[in-house]
């Protein structure tokens, strides 16, 4: 077995054991929502606690949102077929943006129901609300934490770990509302605290939503600049023009990229590795790790020029 072929194996074989490690931090998340969810629900009605509901709502969300985002770690392991010739990487962005809209959705109507009790103010069993607070904080905080090292490279995994995040903080704010109302029957901070969680869980899915938007319209991955790719291949040597320049992301870590570039008349192995350095840099660069290269000798009428560079400027 060559070097090449050695560290290839090991790459992959450490691929595949975080891939394990993540769905086993998402296996006990799942768990752990689907225990919270009962216990504040069951507590929120028994104490009649808004904030405690509202918060048994979100863990809902957060129970089918986790389990959406196990079936996508897995689906996106697929191997690509004639039919989906890319796999299916792009699932993830799909339940990123349903879990998303979800969180919005349950924002909205958790600020209405507020909006109605604030209205409408009606005892609460603080003491008891206070408990259940407690037990609910501790276990959000433990599924958030499960889930913290895998939310950098994975943007289905960013939006699960962002649903836990939010319960965390919500359970917080209820622990501390159920102390004000145990000590000063502060009764008004069950709805308001309830409102407030509704505004921070719709903020805080918002920028998901949009991402996930940005990445589904085809639009250029957040953090590369257009006009800067365009410049670096136009400057590269042994490159003359380029033109028919396309950026997009298939997912949140799969970059593309596809354009016309024009070289000299010269021999195809020239040529070819004028191309494979090019892809190279564009890898090492801007983080393009799925570059298309359409290698020219003139260039062609239908230009598709977006960036301001010119196909008479040919360098000398």
């Amino acid at each position: 077995m060559s070097d090449d072929d050695h560290a290839l194996e090991l790459h992959d074989s450490t691929a595949t054991e975080k891939h394990r490690n993540l769905e086993k931090s998402l296996g006990i998340s799942i768990a752990l929502n689907a225990i919270i969810f009962i216990v504040e629900l069951v507590g929120g009605i028994l104490t009649n606690s808004l904030a405690l509901i509202s918060d048994s709502l979100h863990n809902l969300s957060d129970f089918f949102a986790l389990i959406l985002s196990f079936i996508a770690s897995k689906v996106v392991r697929w191997k690509s077929n004639s039919e989906k010739s890319y796999g299916y990487v792009r699932v993830e962005i799909f339940v990123a943006f349903i879990n998303s809209m979800a969180l919005v959705l349950i924002g909205i109507y958790i600020i209405y129901e507020g909006i109605q009790r604030f209205a409408h103010p009606e005892p609460v069993a603080g003491g008891w609300m206070l408990i259940i607070a407690v037990v609910g904080f501790v276990v959000n905080t433990t599924a958030t934490l499960l889930l913290k090292s895998h939310a950098h490279h994975d943007l289905n995994m960013k939006s699960a770990y962002l649903h836990l995040l939010t319960d965390a903080v919500e359970s917080l704010a209820v622990v501390v509302v159920a102390g004000l109302i145990v000590w000063k029957d502060w009764r008004l901070l069950d709805p308001l605290v309830s409102i407030a969680i509704g505004l921070f869980i719709i903020k805080s899915a918002w920028s998901i939503v949009a991402e996930t938007v940005h990445i589904l319209t085809e639009g250029t991955p957040r953090g590369i600049d257009l006009h800067e790719v365009a410049a670096y291949i136009q400057s590269f040597p042994g490159v003359e023009n380029v033109h028919h320049l396309h950026i997009w992301g298939l997912s949140s870590r799969m970059r593309a990229l596809s354009a016309h570039v024009v070289v000299r008349d010269q021999l195809i192995s020239t040529s070819d590795n004028i191309r494979s350095q090019l892809e190279k840099e564009l890898g090492n660069r801007f983080g393009i790790n799925h570059p298309t290269l359409q290698l020219e000798s003139c260039v062609c009428e239908d230009q598709g020029v977006v960036v301001d560079i010119h196909p008479s400027q040919h360098k000398s």
